[in-house]
């Protein structure tokens, strides 16, 4: 090197003092200890003692023993097989919790449905009846409806079980007792375990096949065999009775009379003349070879029957006789009012019911606690039968000098065909008990 080329000082690195050395460790490591680290690192280790290992997540193995997670892990507490992090009641919820929810969820909804629409319900009411005769003082009639072909238990096994706990005295079926299905065995299973000395009247409803026939059947036979759907028949050959016409019931030196609600308004002494002179139109038509009046003749000839019925019951009929009207669609008050109207001297109508008996609303089928019924199959009723008056609904109400009782039914209403299940609404039996005997509220008055 030439001497008078200047020579560069090197700087002498400044000595470390004793506290840098402590510092940063040994000289190894001080380069790297005197980088800025995060505020989260812990102290450094002392000079001389051996600082605790990192800890790190261990790899999973392969082929190693995965961590079991139990079913209550996986709901309640959020964990599984990738996260064990998080729970109900801290953290984040896993995601198979939701589905889980909704169906345990949907099981009890279920369940509680099943059970309301199993549990029976009897309603026991007093019908009070001005000039009641006295032999029937404390009669018993039991009233059920809309049972839609459903079964209560092996060949109702559970609502028998339950009717053989009441007393009555006469049975009434207001309509839809098979329902949409068309399968009457559940009815007649339910008439086959009504005691044999028991009275039972029953009429069709609007969602039960007929109650005649479309086309009359080709066989030699009575009128009622020619015109009946068989499960009409079925239930009459296990003794109900079928309440087209009249019917009277003798109860010691009492009588009740039993009619079709649709026979109220109904001109007798018309409506025989016009079936009696169409009958014998079709009997010379069906001599004669015309197809159409033989195919017609049967039907008109039951019409002519019912007619002669109807006439007989108005003039046999008495003021002071019960008359009891099966409807299954509740009547309008115009309607029972107009039954009220008519002269009975004229011998033209049935007198005006004492009691109609009714169904089809099935309670409302959904109803919603504490404020009933939110609609009834009811177009004729305000907002067209949505939110009705709770006495529309169901139970006994007196319009005029009649009284009626609506059933809230065993099953659903064919004309709410969304509605296929009943929601906080008991399956409903009804006792009804005759008294002449006024209620306190009204002696109050």
């Amino acid at each position: 090197m030439p001497d008078n080329e200047e020579k560069r000082s090197v700087p002498t690195p400044p000595k470390r003092s004793e506290d840098a050395f402590q510092q940063y460790g040994d000289e190894q490591d001080a380069p790297l200890r005197a980088k800025k680290k995060p505020k989260s690192s812990p102290k450094a280790s002392v000079k001389g003692k051996k600082r605790p290992p990192v800890r790190r997540a261990a790899k999973k193995k392969k082929g190693g023993r995965k961590r079991r997670v139990s079913l209550f892990d996986r709901l309640f507490s959020g964990t599984s097989a990738s996260n064990e992090e998080g729970g109900l009641f801290g953290g984040k919820l896993h995601l198979s919790f939701w589905p889980s929810f909704f169906v345990i969820a949907l099981v009890l909804v279920l369940l509680v449905l099943f059970l309301q629409s199993s549990n029976l319900v009897v309603d026991e009411q007093q019908v009070t009846i001005v000039g009641l005769p006295s032999d029937l003082e404390g009669y018993r009639i039991l009233h059920l409806s809309d049972l839609a072909g459903k079964r209560f238990g092996d060949a109702q096994s559970t609502l028998l079980r339950e009717l053989n706990t009441l007393d009555y005295d006469a049975v009434f079926l207001t309509g839809d007792m098979v329902g949409t299905s068309g399968d009457p065995e559940p009815l007649y299973e339910l008439l086959e375990g009504f005691s044999s000395s028991t009275p039972v009247y029953f009429i069709s409803g609007d969602s039960d096949p007929g109650p005649y026939r479309e086309t009359m059947r080709d066989i030699e036979g009575t009128l009622d065999e020619l015109v009946y759907e068989d499960w009409i028949l079925g239930a009459m050959d296990r003794g109900a009775i079928y309440v087209d016409r009249p019917q009277k019931l003798i109860v010691g030196n009492a009588t009740i009379w039993i009619t079709p609600a649709d026979m109220l308004n109904l001109d007798a002494s018309a409506t025989m003349s016009t079936t009696k002179s169409q009958m014998e139109q079709e009997e010379e038509g069906s001599l004669l070879g015309l197809e159409a009046d033989y195919d017609t003749l049967p039907m008109t000839s039951h019409r002519y029957e019912r007619a002669q019925a109807l006439l007989d019951a108005v003039n046999t009929m008495q003021a002071t006789e019960i008359h009891i009207s099966l409807a299954h669609i509740p009547p309008s008050d115009d309607f029972i009012l107009n039954s009220a109207s008519h002269n009975p001297p004229e011998e033209k109508y049935l007198t005006q019911p004492t009691l109609i008996l009714a169904g089809h609303y099935c309670g409302g089928v959904f109803r919603i606690p504490f404020l009933g019924a939110f609609y009834i199959p009811n177009n004729t009723a305000d907002r067209h039968g949505w939110f009705p008056a709770q006495e529309d609904v169901a139970g006994l109400s007196t319009i005029g000098e009649t009284q009626m009782y609506i059933s809230s039914g065993l099953s659903t209403c064919g004309d709410a065909p969304l509605m296929p299940f009943r929601l906080f609404n008991r399956p409903q039996i009804s006792i009804l008990e005759f008294t002449a005997t006024l209620p306190e509220n009204m002696l109050e008055q």
